[in-house]
């Protein structure tokens, strides 16, 4: 229903008003039921807005990333070289654990296994639109032509396109 940003937007602007964290968190309660951050959230967040917290968004927590920059770009390069690398082949080229090449291929390069090849998992906008246009273009011959244009139509793996 409600982020957890809208929730700490509303707490700043109650904090604001002088509202007590109680107040904050029955008004959440009742807006969001169970979706309301718990009592003791809304009470560190109004602490720390009367305390002159100007930001709503949660702090960057202390700890090792799961990836640094170097080896994010590492696995990039040799993505860039051949994409048909499985997991483990990169995980010993590049000496890290399996964990760590997965993440980076799902979360940091947003990419996907399809045919056993990884591939960006999102389009691009020059290709949303180009599918766009095919499939309007595809549409625009189905109705002229019927089912014998559909007799022609060869599926490939996306793959290969």
């Amino acid at each position: 229903m409600f982020t957890k940003l809208e929730q700490h937007s509303w707490l700043k602007i109650e904090a604001g008003r002088g509202k007590t964290a109680r107040e904050c968190y029955r008004g959440l309660a009742e807006v969001c039921g169970t979706a309301a951050l718990p009592y003791r959230t809304v009470a560190r967040w109004v602490q720390a807005f009367r305390a002159g917290r100007q930001n709503a968004t949660d702090q960057p927590r202390p700890g090792r990333p799961s990836a640094t920059e170097a080896q994010v770009s590492s696995v990039a390069k040799l993505l860039e070289t051949d994409r048909w690398w499985t997991i483990r082949e990169l995980a010993c080229k590049t000496g890290l654990p399996h964990t760590t090449i997965l993440h980076i291929l799902k979360q940091s390069l947003h990419m996907c296994k399809i045919a056993s090849r990884w591939v960006p998992h999102s389009l691009t906008e020059i290709q949303k639109w180009q599918r766009y246009e095919s499939a309007q273009m595809h549409l625009e011959r189905y109705k002229k032509k019927g089912d014998a244009f559909l007799n022609r139509i060869i599926a490939l793996d996306e793959a290969w396109a």
